[in-house]
């Protein structure tokens, strides 16, 4: 029979209340988000009028090195691909941020 070597005690109950500090943030916080979107027009039959296609929807990073570094890796995105732009906006989440970008360049 195996015998654990492990002597740590369990977490007491008052401890499981307070979560550690490299945990996820759940709190819906405005962050700015940068959306890169594909404005090159392609009409389907399902959405006849939709003209923007979302390509992709990142929140920025909050260590102001960090965040230039993926501004920038954006930025060469859309300078490499005709047709692409980059959106910058403060939403509370990706979601938000993803119609508030198609909102921007839909004009609507």
């Amino acid at each position: 029979m195996p015998v654990s070597l492990d002597k740590t005690p369990p977490p007491l109950p008052e401890d499981m209340d307070r979560a550690p500090a490299y945990r996820v943030e759940l709190r819906k916080i405005t962050g700015e988000y940068f959306v890169l979107a594909d404005t090159g027009c392609r009409w389907t039959p399902a959405h006849p009028d939709l003209t923007v296609d979302l390509l992709a929807v990142e929140r920025a990073a909050s260590h102001p090195v960090e965040r230039d570094l993926q501004s920038l890796d954006f930025q060469l995105q859309t300078l490499d691909v005709p047709g692409t732009a980059l959106v910058i906006v403060y939403a509370i989440s990706a979601a938000q941020a993803a119609g508030l970008a198609r909102r921007i360049l839909t004009d609507g």
